[in-house]
């Protein structure tokens, strides 16, 4: 009796294993399978150009997409895809309308192919920007007196709305702790801003003085 009661639940056993894989292997295969599908998502137009978008419409779209079920999921869930502006646009008092192309499209998941987007158009008013020269202060901590600390460069462009220009004097590093630093060294520091600016980054050069 024990022996037919350990051989029924033996073959239970490995039903239950074999099932348990015949589920993964469909999740497996369903997943690596190409469908369509349409997507729902916010856009965020981002300017390439001297300007700034300050309103825009619509704000979401329908994709029209394809690719693997799994990455159509995790579009889904993002939910958010970026549309790369032209440089200059045809504008009217700062507003225009232009064609959203699937070319121009960032999305969160690049494996996904955009077949069609609805609406196809995107009504923009912007802001215009202009370029104003700014110097940089190194946001540190720490600072040892036996350091001599140099900013390259110095000045940056930082891209403000025209209205704000007299109210944007400087941009600032991330802040830094250079408790630890004891010789010289070089160290790349981001610029911190709201604003688009250029360079990027800027380099720190620490040397000790001489004698201390």
């Amino acid at each position: 009796m024990k022996k037919l009661f350990d051989l029924f639940f033996y073959k239970i056993h490995y039903k239950v294993l074999a099932f348990i894989f015949a589920i993964l292997l469909w999740l497996l295969a369903t997943n690596k399978e190409i469908t369509e599908a349409e997507v729902k998502v916010k856009i965020v137009p981002v300017s390439t150009g001297n300007y700034e978008v300050i309103d825009y419409y619509p704000t979401q779209v329908y994709l029209s997409c394809e690719g693997y079920r799994k990455d159509l999921l995790i579009l889904r869930e993002k939910g958010v895809v970026k549309v790369l502006l032209p440089k200059v646009l045809p504008l009217r008092n700062d507003k225009g309308m232009l064609e959203i192309k699937v070319e121009n499209l960032i999305l969160p998941v690049s494996s996904v192919k955009v077949k069609n987007v609805t609406p196809n158009y995107l009504k923009v008013k912007v802001e215009k920007l202009i370029k104003k020269v700014v110097p940089v202060k190194l946001n540190a901590s720490g600072v040892r007196k036996n350091l001599k600390l140099v900013l390259s460069p110095n000045y940056v462009i930082v891209y403000v709305p025209e209205k704000k220009k007299n109210k944007v004097n400087f941009v600032k590093t991330e802040k830094i702790d250079l408790s630890s630093i004891r010789e010289n060294a070089e160290i790349y520091l981001n610029i911190e801003s709201e604003y688009k600016v250029d360079p990027k980054r800027v380099k720190l050069s620490i040397k000790r003085r001489e004698g201390k």
